[in-house]
Parts: C-alpha cells; structure tokens; sequence
C-alpha cells in the first residue's frame, strides 16, 4: 500500500494544490443505472464544492468516450468516475500506468469495483472518501492488449454479464444478474480448455474461468470471496463440468463466498495465466463484453493503478497535509 503524505510531494502529487490538486474531474455517465445516474449531478457538486473542492464535469455520450476523455487530461489530475462499472473500467484503463489518481462515486446498477476498494455501494460514504481518503497503488490487469481493473471472465459469466442488458429495467442490478443466469441455465454448455500458469497446463471441461483482481461479479456474487488487490496475482477459479442442477446449489454457495470448497470448484493464484478454449467462447472484463475467442493471455500489472480508497481504522492520518483533498 502506498500512503499520502511525504511520498505525495515526492510524486508530485501536492503540487498545485492551492489550484489544479484541488480540482475533480468527474466523468459521468447519465445513461447508468437506467438514466437515473444524471440526477445525481447537483447533489455530487453542492458536497464536494462545500468542502472547497472545485468540480469540472465531463459527461459521456457513448462507449469509448470516457476513456478518451481522461487520456486528455493532466497526469497529475484526480479524475472520478461517476457510474457504473463500465465507466469505472474505462476511467481506469485511462488512468494505469500514469500518475493520475482515480476515484469512484458508484452511481450504477452493480458497482462491483467499490466493494474491492472497500468504499462500499453508498454515494454518501464514497462522497467522504473522495474528500478524505487517502491514495493506494493497486493492481491492474491485461488481456490481449486490453486493460482491466475488477476481472476477467471467460464463458458462463461472461454470457451473464451480456444478457443483463436484455433484463427487464424494474428488476434492477442484482435482479438483471439472476434473470440473466436463469434465461442461461436452460442451454448452456460447458468449454473445453487449457489452463497454464505457474509452469503447470491444466485440462478442463469447465462452465467458466474467472480470473479475477476484485472479489465480487454481478452486484453480489462473490466469486473470488479471498481475492487483494494489492499482492501482485490473480485470483483464479475454475469448475470441472457441472450440471444444471449443481448449478443451481452453487449460486448460493457463490453469494455466499462459500463455493471454494465445492469439489468441482477450482482455485489457483498466479501472476499470469493462459486459457486455451477448442471453440471461440464469450469473455468479458469489468462486466465489458469482448469479442469470442479461443486463445486468452492475461497478467497483472502490479500496482499500475492510483485510487482514493478509505483511510485505515488502526492508522488514520492525522495531519491536514498528509490528506490528498481536504
């Protein structure tokens, strides 16, 4: 973990402060959580403004917008992205590998990446951590060239994540998640794959590989329960093959976090992995869907990624100058 404070000026963080450092670029996506994201905009402002931070507000208007928005920005600037999970991987994508500090205010329908961070799903408490909070150096991942910062998913999840946008608006995040996994339990398939990692190549007949940095998918399921964001691995869970009627007593297993001590369940840590499919197969990241392929290679990207996350119990800051806002 890195702290605020001395290391802060040292990396340039402090600079600017009396102007630019007290500025938060909020990338907004009005269309998240069915359009009701947007009305959340006068409220976000009148909190951060009336502790003396200066908001600027970026709004999106379609996939890719977020991204090239934060790429525009300084590499010093504190950007927030204001949405669901898709923004939060667009903004972070934008943000790894530079000395932007990124901040979530989890206006979606599953805000998967919060829960990781430890902010949590309320506005109000990710609205005191974006003022308070104190700056981490967290893991990223990649995948055929493309970033990530909560998960990979290849097969079953990824074909949950794709149907969730067909769910009836009425049911919600969680809701959109269970409809989508019922729809699936009538037709699925499991893959037939290779896993490679740490020297050693795995055979499988699985449902889905989840190859995760966070611990939670799908609003709630927790499907790596054991996962950090900051040991430099990934979380890796596998199943052999699984009927439709083990599916079933797993799904509350996976809510639970218990399902790692199924016998059909598969679990690993590794800093880099392959996954070889016989058949192009639906894969997803951070809930975004990526086009079917057979051939998947992933790494972690240790601690490429600045975030606010909340300031440890046992050891709060305690001086004003060792806080990044406030």
């Amino acid at each position: 973990m890195i702290w605020v404070g001395r290391s802060l000026s040292e990396a340039g963080i402090l600079r600017g402060m009396v102007g630019e450092r007290r500025v938060a670029h909020l990338v907004l996506n009005p269309a998240a959580d069915r359009g009701r994201a947007a009305a959340r905009q006068g409220e976000i402002s009148a909190y951060l403004e009336g502790r003396g931070i200066g908001v600027e507000w970026h709004a999106t208007e379609g996939p890719g917008d977020a991204g090239r928005i934060v790429s525009g920005l300084p590499d010093g600037a504190l950007v927030v992205a204001v949405g669901g999970d898709g923004t939060t991987h667009e903004v972070a994508a934008a943000c790894v590998g530079t000395k932007r500090v990124m901040g979530v205010l989890p206006v979606g329908s599953g805000n998967d990446y919060v829960k990781a961070l430890g902010v949590g799903t309320s506005l109000g408490r990710a609205l005191e951590v974006i003022v308070t909070g104190v700056v981490r150096a967290v893991d990223a991942g990649e995948v055929n060239g493309i970033r990530f910062n909560n998960g990979l998913g290849i097969g079953f999840d990824a074909e949950v994540a794709a149907g969730v946008a067909k769910a009836p608006a009425y049911l919600g995040g969680f809701g959109g998640y269970l409809w989508s996994v019922g729809r699936l339990l009538w037709g699925f398939e499991c893959h037939e794959a290779h896993l490679k990692f740490s020297g050693e190549e795995i055979p499988a007949e699985t449902i889905l590989v989840a190859v995760a940095l966070g611990t939670t998918y799908g609003a709630r399921f927790r499907l790596a329960p054991e996962s950090a964001l900051e040991d430099g691995m990934f979380d890796v869970v596998w199943s052999e093959e699984v009927s439709r009627a083990e599916v079933l007593r797993l799904i509350p297993a996976v809510l639970r976090g218990t399902h790692l001590g199924h016998p059909k369940i598969h679990f690993a840590r590794a800093a880099e992995i392959e996954v070889s499919l016989k058949k192009p197969t639906p894969a997803h990241v951070d809930g975004e869907m990526l086009p079917p392929t057979r051939n998947f290679r992933a790494r972690v990207l240790p601690k490429a990624l600045r975030v606010l996350a909340p300031q440890p119990e046992r050891q709060k800051l305690e001086r004003a100058g060792e806080r990044f806002i406030g």
